[in-house]
């Protein structure tokens, strides 16, 4: 079986009762109720500025494929009850896995937005054959733990650090995972699965997580910052995820010349090294680190021009509302480096140019995995291309 690329869906993986997929105007309905909760058909009429008949022509065909569910009507005031409208989790669901230099993890992520069975593993083997196996024996264990219908499974989201050369779903990453590196892995893991799959850089579907579960619920505009082994990020911009050309947008690594400190969590690991608290790995330093650590200080010392440097160039190429903390990075320590960061922003005529806001992620769990899990659910029903045709 064939990988698919984020935002394929194909019609031969549709369901003969059409519930896998959803309608250009169907979408907009169903990515409303996913980042506003629980509508009214009233309400989805004020926010669409459709007419209430088109709502209800475009509600009742969800209601039938059971992927929404209305409630009992509510009094409100003097006019008509109200009943609230609502995605039906059990409906479809997908798995998102983040594949990591020192560790893999996933979670399973239902249509509502209720995730399940997280877990990480030591990455055993970085080999394909062997990664593939455990990827898949993860999924196993996560879905009869979980006790989700495998039926409603929509396909896999995958994120793989890394940049993509151009070709496909051909990424380069770093060393340590050179079995991964220049081939097709959207084949190559739908082959291994058994099941559709899609695959993007992991701060791109960091960033993605974000918009759908964290910051990007109040704002439609921001910069994520991704940090774990290396230094990336993602960008959404009027609510849409920001790809890029070559699908490497948000690489805000390069944005820094070769001989500065990439602000990652690898150079971080090095910094306790050279105090003497040495961690195996980045995932047991996250576990056990203390992130007032005088490490970590000389850490942010260190880091902080660089970061100064890709906040100010977002800051004046992209005019974001927000730069989001993200990735791997601990709450505390992204407080921490949120607290450091400084956008060079002159003052003119006694105004200085609005800046964005620099705030750590609001997602709970693994960024990635939970990204790369709203890939194939996006793609099947809230994909927001077609918000023009309402």
């Amino acid at each position: 079986m064939n990988g698919i690329s984020a935002g394929d869906f194909p019609p031969r993986f549709l369901r003969d009762d059409g519930r896998r997929t959803a309608t250009a105007n169907e979408r907009v309905l169903l990515d409303l109720l996913s980042r506003k909760g629980p509508a009214s058909r009233a309400d989805l009429a004020r926010l669409t500025g459709l007419a209430p008949h088109s709502i209800t022509r475009l509600v009742e065909p969800l209601l039938a494929r059971r992927l929404i569910t209305e409630g009992a009507p509510v009094p409100q005031g003097r006019g008509k009850p109200s009943a609230a409208l609502s995605l039906v989790g059990s409906a479809a669901f997908a798995i998102g896995v983040s594949v990591m230099t020192d560790a893999v993890s996933l979670v399973l992520l239902d249509l509502a937005g209720t995730t399940a069975a997280p877990r990480t593993e030591k990455l055993l083997d970085s080999r394909m054959e062997p990664a593939c196996r455990q990827i898949k024996r993860l999924i196993d264990a996560a879905v009869a733990d979980a006790g989700w219908d495998r039926a409603a499974l929509v396909g896999v989201g995958v994120g793989v650090t890394g940049y993509f050369i151009g070709d496909g779903a051909r990424l380069n990453p770093p060393r340590l995972l050179d079995p991964w590196a220049l081939v097709p892995l959207d084949t190559i893991l739908a082959d291994a699965l058994g099941t559709k799959v899609w695959v993007d850089n992991d701060g791109n579907v960091a960033a993605v997580g974000e918009a759908a579960l964290g910051h990007g619920r109040t704002t439609n505009d921001f910069a994520y910052l991704y940090f774990s082994a290396g230094f990336g990020g993602g960008v959404v911009a009027g609510g849409r995820h920001l790809r890029g050309r070559h699908g490497n947008a948000g690489e805000f690594a390069s944005i820094l010349p070769l001989d500065w400190p990439q602000p990652n969590l690898e150079t971080l690991r090095s910094s306790f090294g050279d105090a003497g608290s040495a961690y195996p790995d980045i995932g047991t330093m996250i576990d056990h680190f203390d992130p007032h650590h005088p490490a970590v200080d000389r850490w942010l010392d260190d880091v902080t021009p660089s970061l100064n440097l890709v906040a100010s160039a977002i800051a004046a190429t992209l005019d974001p509302g927000m730069i989001v903390l993200g990735g791997r990075v601990p709450p505390a320590l992204a407080e921490r480096i949120a607290g450091r960061i400084a956008v060079t922003n002159p003052q003119r005529r006694g105004f200085h140019r609005p800046a964005p806001r620099i705030v750590a992620s609001a997602m709970d769990g693994d960024a990635t995995a939970i990204g790369a899990a709203t890939l194939p659910l996006r793609a099947a029903f809230f994909g927001r291309d077609a918000e023009d045709v309402l």
